[in-house]
């Protein structure tokens, strides 16, 4: 029985090391996507304020388009930091709880995170798909590719929550074996741990 358990552990783990070089390919783009949104509003913006208060004469695409850019790059970010764990977060319970206690919290709440993003994939592709006959307002280009970011970076992040899910999953079975996301900045952490203690 502990074999085939141990082999079932080692099996799921390696559906999440999978997981985890796909999600790490995916995210290099996602990098250098945010980065080019990035350059791309600052560059509408800046040519939208110089035609509208040096020239006089405001053209009526840049605002728009800076929005929508906008959209983008957070669908487009926001895995990036799910992945890296740099969004806010309490942690001080956690930290306490016994081990196996832990992960059975952390797999609740994947598990609440992931029912969530599968929603938000799902529901944004409909919308998207629903929006295609629509078109902006200043320029002849369909709201689909604009809805389509909800959609995109919802199942980014699904990815990355199954392999956390999956590593979690395994930590309540054989805590030694399982894995939860590392902070951005260990460091930090680690110095944060060492003044709960009293070190």
């Amino acid at each position: 029985m502990a074999r085939e358990q141990g082999e079932a552990m080692t099996a799921l783990l390696k559906v999440a090391d999978g997981l985890d070089w796909i999600t790490d390919r995916i995210l290099e783009v996602c990098k250098y996507s945010t980065m080019v949104v990035v350059g791309m509003i600052a560059a509408i913006i800046f040519v939208g304020v110089f035609w509208r208060y040096v020239l006089g004469d405001a053209l009526a695409w840049y605002e728009e388009t800076g929005k929508y850019l906008m959209m983008w790059l957070v669908f487009l970010a926001s895995p990036i930091v799910l992945k890296r764990v740099g969004h806010v977060a309490i942690d001080n319970l956690p930290r306490i709880m016994p081990e196996r206690i832990k992960f059975l919290m952390y797999v609740v709440v994947f598990s609440g995170v992931i029912f969530l993003l599968y929603e938000m994939t799902y529901e944004g592709w409909g919308l998207a798909l629903n929006a295609w006959p629509q078109k902006w307002t200043s320029l002849p280009i369909s709201f689909f590719w604009v809805y389509l970011a909800v959609p995109v970076g919802s199942a980014i992040m699904l990815l990355v929550m199954a392999e956390q899910w999956l590593r979690a999953f395994v930590g309540i079975i054989d805590p030694e074996r399982g894995g939860l996301p590392e902070f951005e900045d260990p460091e930090m952490h680690h110095a944060d741990e060492a003044k709960l203690s009293g070190e």
